[in-house]
């Protein structure tokens, strides 16, 4: 009970700072110039970023994930897909929690499914399965979002031109992921399915490859692992290298779209995506990046997108723009 009080306490302060912030100004509203459009002739259209961590004290967290969240309000069309890689909270907290489903719930008509998965931040501070169960509960609370099993975090979502993979962690751990055999096994199998009915597999995992994506510099260049999925990295790698049409997703560096933002790896195509709640690191820092991604016939495309400004930064960064042959 105390508990409960406790939770309600700080929600009602994060909702009292989110509402004075919108009244008094200083949640800027993103550009309406440019909005996110689906393509004619795409197969399937949606968006990916990571790491909000809406914090029950650091309340900017929320203001720049709502700003986000106004950027998919105003497209035209409803999006096929929301995906957002982990550390949805900084805590894994109940009142950060229902903040960020009260702030997704309010765009959720313009998203057909909302892809959630957690992150290091999300299990670090309490037993796994209570904070396994508060994160099952915290998805069945958005609307269109897509729970995982009980008793897991992941799971697959099957859709006419694609699919997605969702991984996370089997044990809980401050900052690396611990993939058991069995969701390996997993990932073998529905990568082999994926294969077998011609589409393209996204793959979405909280931690990068190790030495992929700018790491180790990327995470201020300590130890040899950090950053990283961990221990059971080789494992992982050698399965999605003997896949054709994998995309490996990631969030966790906080690096701002860059050189390294997108990579191939032995076939695998990895991409890690900017946060939208705290820093990006990199010459292109600002606040609220991610990506837009187009599955086309012959190819995926994938744009940056300053969800913040409502625009798509420039193609003069690296990586801004990224087009991938299907095989």
């Amino acid at each position: 009970m105390k508990i409960r009080k406790v939770s309600e306490f700080y929600f009602k302060n994060m909702d009292a700072e989110l509402n004075k912030r919108l009244t008094d100004g200083s949640i800027p509203a993103p550009n309406t110039d440019e909005p996110i459009v689906k393509q004619p002739d795409a197969l399937f259209t949606f968006a990916v970023f990571g790491d909000p961590q809406v914090s029950h004290y650091m309340f900017a967290r929320e203001a720049t994930f709502y700003t986000t969240c106004r950027d998919l309000k105003a497209m035209p069309e409803p999006l096929d897909a929301l995906c957002i890689v982990g550390d949805i909270s900084e805590n894994g907290m109940g009142c950060e929690y229902r903040m960020v489903a009260k702030i997704l719930n309010e765009v959720a008509d313009k998203i057909k499914h909302i892809v959630l998965m957690p992150g290091n931040h999300d299990l670090r501070l309490r037993s796994f399965l209570v904070q396994q169960w508060q994160f099952r509960s915290f998805v069945q609370s958005v609307q269109n979002g897509v729970p995982p099993e009980k008793g897991k975090y992941w799971f697959a979502c099957d859709f006419e031109s694609c699919r997605f993979l969702v991984m996370g962690s089997d044990r809980g751990s401050f900052e690396g992921s611990h993939l058991s055999r069995r969701q390996l096994k997993w990932l073998e199998r529905e990568l082999t399915e994926t294969e077998k009915q011609n589409k393209v597999a996204f793959v979405m995992n909280h931690q990068p490859l190790k030495k992929s994506n700018g790491l180790p510099p990327a995470w201020q260049g300590i130890g040899r692992w950090r950053g990283s999925v961990g221990n059971q990295d080789k494992a992982l790698r050698k399965i999605l290298c003997s896949h054709k049409n994998v995309f490996y997703v990631t969030g966790h560096l906080h690096q701002g779209v860059c050189q390294t933002s997108f990579e191939e790896i032995g076939g695998c195509k990895c991409l890690n995506v900017p946060t939208v709640g705290a820093n990006n690191h990199g010459a292109c820092n600002e606040l609220s990046q991610g990506y837009v991604i187009t599955v086309f016939r012959d190819r995926v495309e994938m744009r940056a997108r300053l969800f913040g400004k409502g625009t798509y930064v420039s193609e003069d960064i690296p990586n801004a723009f990224i087009s991938v042959p299907i095989e």
